[in-house]
């Protein structure tokens, strides 16, 4: 933020009045990442701030769970909730502070999604959009879609084609996470997307020993494949290590365990991954990925952002994201209409398949809030 900005904020104060959360199920269907993974229900954990002033800010992240909706992030969040009452929500440096104090007992997915809606309330206090606020480095962003497990490669191959026509112009698979099939899978979309400028990505799911990530790494090179995410275990250094000492491939983490910037810090230093990336919901919010940002700016590498989830979890993600220039991709979980809470929109993919800024204030979300509690009442309304 700007010095100007800061100073506004320490003169205005807003204070929080009132806080719903909503543990909305979504997707007609379920998916899957992996062969050992159960097809899985998601759920957007939706916070709604409401301040003395008559402002409103809004946060939300993502998760998922097996058969049922995901109520955990929810009631892990309840002891928060009447503590921030009469707190201001501009203040939101000192108020995730207080939040993080209150763990392990209560978890960086509770504490995100009441960060980003303080951020959400300081950026329409200011009158402007997130990115803006955080000092806008980008305006566009690549699209990357991020495909679930397909029954097999002629689905994969069909799926890609339907895509290239809304604009996607990079891919990330998913599937069965063993090397044989994965192979088959990869030399499948090289041949049959070899005239096309497409790129490839492709997500093992911590599925891989060291000889399985070999072979994988081998097959890509070359054939349009722009990383390798996840072969192992986030915490599994010296395999990551041999690894990318092995390949010109980009080697990526899951970004699921290793999002603490105290840990990052001492970690990336080490030559693990190409790209650090991480999840702002399991970093704890907004706030701990600009520290984050800092630390890999500061080592000259890239920052890659985790944004499975609606368009409603993942506005905080695109909004870092332009605002302070890290990463060169932007996840969209497909198809998109699977992935819409009550009321919400697909992001729109340009013909160039990049994802834009977004000039309202805030987030950029709009949610029309009579529909969404007419099928989805607030699980708490803490005032």
């Amino acid at each position: 933020m700007t010095v100007i900005l800061q100073k506004k904020q320490e003169l205005s104060t807003s204070v929080i009045e009132r806080i719903r959360v909503y543990a909305i199920q979504y997707g007609p269907k379920e998916y899957s990442w992996s062969a050992w993974m159960p097809e899985m229900t998601n759920t957007d954990t939706l916070v709604r701030l409401e301040t003395k002033d008559g402002q409103t800010g809004i946060g939300a992240v993502s998760s998922c769970s097996e058969r049922d909706a995901d109520l955990s992030i929810a009631y892990n969040m309840k002891p928060l909730l009447r503590g921030l009452l009469g707190k201001d929500g501009l203040q939101v440096e000192k108020n995730w502070q207080w939040m993080a104090q209150r763990r392990p007992y209560v978890h960086n997915s509770a504490i995100a999604a009441l960060d980003i809606a303080m951020w959400d309330l300081l950026a329409k206090q200011n009158d402007l959009p997130l990115s803006s606020l955080l000092g806008r480095k980008r305006d566009v962003l690549q699209a990357y879609a991020s495909i679930p497990v397909l029954e097999n490669p002629t689905a994969n191959v069909e799926f890609i084609h339907q895509l290239a026509q809304a604009g996607f112009a990079v891919f990330k698979f998913h599937n069965a996470c063993v090397p044989d099939p994965d192979i088959k899978l990869i030399k499948t979309i090289a041949r049959e997307f070899q005239k096309q400028q497409f790129g490839f990505m492709f997500d093992a799911e911590c599925g891989y020993d060291l000889p399985g990530a070999l072979q994988v790494a081998e097959h890509m090179q070359g054939t349009g494949f722009i990383w390798l995410e996840a072969p192992f275990p986030d915490r599994h250094y010296s395999d990551y290590r041999a690894l990318r000492q092995s390949t010109e491939l980009q080697i990526l983490p899951a970004g699921l365990s290793v999002v603490e910037p105290e840990e990052l810090a001492v970690m990336l230093p080490t030559g693990c991954w190409s790209t650090a990336r991480v999840d702002l919901a399991m970093s704890g919010g907004i706030t701990p990925i600009l520290k984050i940002t800092n630390i890999t700016t500061a080592l000259g590498l890239g920052l890659e952002l985790v944004a499975w989830g609606s368009p409603i979890s993942t506005a905080a993600t695109l909004q870092v994201s332009l605002g302070t220039g890290c990463g060169e991709y932007f996840e969209i979980a497909v198809p998109q209409q699977d992935f819409l809470i009550p009321s919400s929109q697909p992001l729109q993919v340009n013909p160039s398949g990049k994802v834009s800024s977004i000039s309202k204030t805030g987030l950029g979300v709009d949610l029309d809030w009579q529909e969404l509690e007419q099928t989805e009442p607030p699980l708490f309304d803490i005032w």
